[in-house]
Formats: C-alpha cells, structure tokens, sequence
C-alpha cells in the first residue's frame, strides 16, 4: 500500500471504523440466529471464530482489524 497522507489515513481510518461495526452488527446477528438452533454449539466452536478474529478477540497472535487501525496509524 502507498503512504497515506493524514487526510487520506483518517479517512481509512474510519472505514475501518464503519466495517468493525458492521462485523459486531453481522456476529450479534448470526448468533440470535442460531441460539435455539441445533448448530448452535458447532457455530460457537468455529464459526464464531471468524467474527471473534476480525474484533481481536480471538487468538491473541492474529492480527484483527484494530491491529490494521494500530498500523495504519503508524
């Protein structure tokens, strides 16, 4: 990726913002989905784990889409 000047980091900087949303909005979602359903354990075993990824709250040695804000802002 190019160097981003300030204007240009801020503003990627809030898309990403805008997708971590989306993400917490997509997981709260699937889980209402599936909690009275028979997959629901299989989910929580590997399903969520995409979801819990992407909001840095899965294994401590992935990366999440915080880490792109951390870097990003580096």
């Amino acid at each position: 990726m190019t160097k981003l000047n300030n204007m240009d980091r801020q503003e990627y900087i809030d898309e990403i913002n805008k997708a971590i949303e989306m993400v917490e909005e997509a997981k709260y979602i699937v889980d209402m989905a599936v909690e009275d359903m028979n997959i629901r354990h299989n989910y929580e075993a590997y399903g969520r784990y995409g979801f819990d990824q992407l909001l840095g709250n899965g294994n401590p040695y992935d990366s999440s889409l915080f880490s792109l804000i951390d870097k990003t802002e580096e």
